[in-house]
């Protein structure tokens, strides 16, 4: 009887756990089951070929030609008669659905071996991604090699917008091990410095996918890490960053004053004019606070004092842990939460309209995460058939990342919603939600 990708979903979490990356089930597999390497690396994953090509429309839609699994077996089947050739978009797409190269796609004869050097120059640098090699292999940390780590880093930072967090991190504990791990391989005092503040990034990115998984204590503990990381590295603005995602560890579980404090000391180390972004974030982080305190006068003014600091933000001046709020989307996402917070309905969702406006398609939970804050104003407002409809739509995108923070906050907004638990989309929203 044929397996299904359930199945070899079920072996692949069970060779994941015993540490396997998906490129070596894809090759173990391979030998094993008789199957090229693009059905190896779907089966990996845990994916039909439906699933495939849906998550391609949501990552690159087009309207006029969506993609069917009718599609992806074409590219199965090739070279057999009745395949398709896959073009080298498709590869790359394909790749980095399955999280390999492009290359590793088309089964090609491998004559590396031939190359005498080849064997040497393996135990120098391996040429796979670091996270999919154990840190005994990596002899020396140069420059280059955290370059690769920081890379991967932003590689699954982005993963996460776009799938969820319940994607990434378990492989963001493992690269983060990684780098722990190397830690005391580095040549120079630069170059030690460079991989404790790409380790730190890692640590402050594995505390907000707890976060979002709701494992508070673990994220507290990673965010920690990264405090320490960062204060060894000397690097000011990723310490006040990390003790920023405390304070919103601190702001989920509704104690205001705890966050205030922790921004208190994050806000005294970048003074004056140095890393704009990151003051302006903590800002805007401030006016949260001052809204679960309920003293909006004062939220406004660290909200007005967040845009005044952001004008000054640029590309430049932007580190690639923050690099998501030197755009207008977040700017104004983080706008709209605020001015929620502080219980100011009618600015909030011009905020909050404009960031969903503005926001890439692939932004997922984010787009989740804002139409939740903009169901909230609509709440506030009394409108309650708008809010229903938006948060129809939170819920969906929130179950297909799997995000448990905003699964929570939307059970949170009906009971808001319990005065008016009478009207049918209230009733339909409480099925849908609940229920389902």
């Amino acid at each position: 009887m044929p397996r299904s990708a359930r199945s070899f979903q079920r072996e692949a979490d069970q060779l994941r756990a015993r540490g396997l990356t998906y490129r070596q089930i894809a090759r173990q597999w391979k030998a094993e089951y008789e199957i090229n390497s693009r059905v190896a690396f779907r089966l990996a994953h845990g994916m039909t070929q439906a699933e495939v090509a849906r998550r391609w429309n949501e990552l690159w839609p087009d309207a006029d030609t969506p993609k069917t699994a009718k599609q992806i077996s074409y590219w199965e089947i090739w070279p057999g008669p009745a395949g398709r050739a896959p073009s080298l978009d498709t590869l790359n797409k394909l790749a980095y659905l399955y999280r390999c190269s492009a290359g590793e796609l088309l089964d090609g004869e491998d004559y590396s071996d031939l190359d005498s050097l080849s064997a040497i120059n393996a135990n120098v640098h391996d040429p796979s991604p670091p996270a999919a090699t154990s840190s005994g292999r990596i002899s020396k940390v140069t420059d280059g090699v955290i370059a690769d780590l920081e890379t991967l880093t932003d590689t699954y930072r982005h993963l996460d917008y776009r799938e969820g967090s319940g994607r990434v991190s378990a492989e963001v504990a493992n690269h983060l091990k990684t780098m722990l791990g190397v830690s005391n391989r580095t040549p120079t005092g630069a170059t030690h410095r460079r991989l404790l503040r790409a380790a730190g990034d890692a640590a402050q990115l594995a505390g907000w996918l707890a976060i979002d998984a709701q494992k508070y204590d673990q994220a507290e503990g990673y965010c920690r890490l990264a405090v320490s990381l960062a204060e060894k590295a000397n690097d000011r603005a990723l310490h006040a960053y990390g003790l920023g995602v405390i304070s919103y560890i601190r702001l989920h579980a509704g104690d205001g004053k705890g966050a205030l404090d922790v921004l208190s000391v994050a806000q005294s180390l970048v003074p004056g004019r140095s890393a704009p972004a990151v003051r302006s974030w903590l800002s805007e982080a401030v006016g949260e606070a001052y809204g679960f305190l309920g003293q909006p006068k004062t939220g406004i003014t660290a909200l007005v004092e967040a845009e005044r600091t952001f004008d000054a933000v640029v590309p430049d001046t932007t580190p690639v842990w923050l690099g998501f709020y030197n755009a207008e989307c977040h700017a104004a996402r983080l706008k709209g939460r605020c001015l929620t917070r502080l219980r100011q309905p009618r600015q909030a969702t011009r905020s909050l309209y404009e960031a969903l406006t503005l926001l890439p398609a692939t932004f997922v939970r984010e787009r989740a995460g804002t139409l939740i804050d903009l169901a909230t104003a609509y709440v506030q407002m009394r409108q309650v058939e708008q809010a229903c409809d938006v948060a129809r739509q939170a819920d969906v995108i929130s179950r297909r990342t799997g995000s448990e923070r905003n699964r929570r906050r939307l059970r949170e907004l009906l009971v808001d919603l319990m005065p008016w638990s009478d009207l049918d989309c209230v009733q339909s929203l409480y099925r849908q939600v609940l229920l389902n």
